[in-house]
């Protein structure tokens, strides 16, 4: 770890500790962070932002009189995905006990699962906004259907399956969580990618003078750049509200 990263852990084990957290479960907590945010390549500060406010919403969740060590409190997961999956991905990992919590400021799914009494939760994703999105969120809640995050056009509500089928929504064996974190169609891989490339050989061709010698043949590949990342981004937009369930 940097030296940034180490204090900013450090800060945040002795926050918990302060809050009143064992500290084991202290340590497991900043330990899974600090792995996340190495995987994800991002300074502990920004991926989670400033540690007493983390702090306070971690002993909040957990609480910090039920948690005796590793093994007692929930689990936290934290994943993305494109918009033509995560429907199906949120019913998966819900049918696993996995309640999602909020979305993080990149967009990801922040889930929990109780270790000891796990329940099945069901999503829906609706494609919504202003006042229409605070009138849909008000006739859902009628059904026991709660808000939990808004990305874009997309509003994403959680209700446990309790509500519906009572007992049985509790989970005997829920299963390990899954190793990926990130779940990306291998053609929207393949789009940046061609996109990053384009841009690169843009820049490098208008450099060396070959094949862009003047400013308007510049300008026009960037608009030509532009405009075909717009109509992927169309395409995708369009895709995902025919998936929208």
């Amino acid at each position: 770890m940097t030296g940034k990263t180490t204090a900013y852990a450090e800060r945040l084990s002795a926050l918990l500790r302060e809050r009143g957290m064992a500290p084991a479960r202290a340590e497991e907590l900043v330990a899974e962070l600090t792995a996340y945010a190495a995987e994800a390549g991002s300074p502990l500060e920004e991926e989670f932002g400033p540690a007493g406010e983390l702090a306070d919403q971690l002993t909040r969740r957990e609480g910090a009189d039920a948690v005796d060590g590793p093994g007692d409190g929930p689990d936290t997961w934290v994943w993305t995905a494109d918009a033509l999956q995560e429907v199906e991905l949120l019913a998966r990992f819900g049918g696993q006990g996995r309640e999602a919590e909020r979305l993080d400021r990149l967009g990801r799914f922040v889930c929990r699962r109780d270790r000891q009494t796990p329940l099945r939760w069901s999503y829906r994703r609706e494609t919504t906004g202003g006042r229409h999105r605070e009138q849909l969120t008000a006739r859902l809640a009628t059904e026991g259907w709660e808000l939990f995050g808004t990305w874009g056009p997309f509003a994403y509500f959680k209700r446990p399956e309790a509500a519906v089928t009572g007992p049985a929504a509790q989970l005997s064996a829920p299963p390990a969580p899954p190793r990926r974190r990130v779940y990306f169609a291998p053609w929207i891989l393949v789009t940046l990618a061609a996109a990053v490339a384009v841009a690169v050989a843009t820049v490098l061709l208008a450099g060396s003078g070959a094949g862009l010698t003047d400013g308007a043949s510049l300008a026009g590949a960037l608009v030509g750049l532009t405009a075909g990342g717009l109509l992927g981004a169309w395409a995708w937009r369009s895709a995902a509200r025919r998936h929208t369930g």
